[in-house]
């Protein structure tokens, strides 16, 4: 179930950012990362590889929600779900 949720956000995000025209694109591109990021982290829990729980990639997310809280609430909105499920997933 987390992973369902997990890829509901992604695309949730993905949708976000194609249509929204409001965000420059150095944050667009921080935000493009940390997806790469987090299918990376996908690919190798399903090789059975070990992410690093609680590592950079869960810092950098939380990173980006305190960026965009008050510029762009509804990606922060989309991050914070992403973010409870790569804690559900161990990731």
């Amino acid at each position: 179930m987390p992973r369902q949720q997990l890829n509901r956000a992604l695309v949730a995000l993905h949708r976000e950012l194609e249509s929204s025209a409001e965000i420059e694109a150095e944050d667009r591109e921080a935000l493009l990362q940390a997806v790469r990021e987090i299918e990376e982290a996908l690919s190798q829990d399903d090789a059975g590889e070990q992410p690093g729980e609680g590592g950079p990639l869960s810092k950098r997310v939380t990173a980006l929600i305190e960026d965009f809280e008050t510029s762009y609430p509804k990606f922060a909105d989309i991050l914070r779900s992403v973010s409870e499920s790569l804690a559900n997933l161990g990731i």
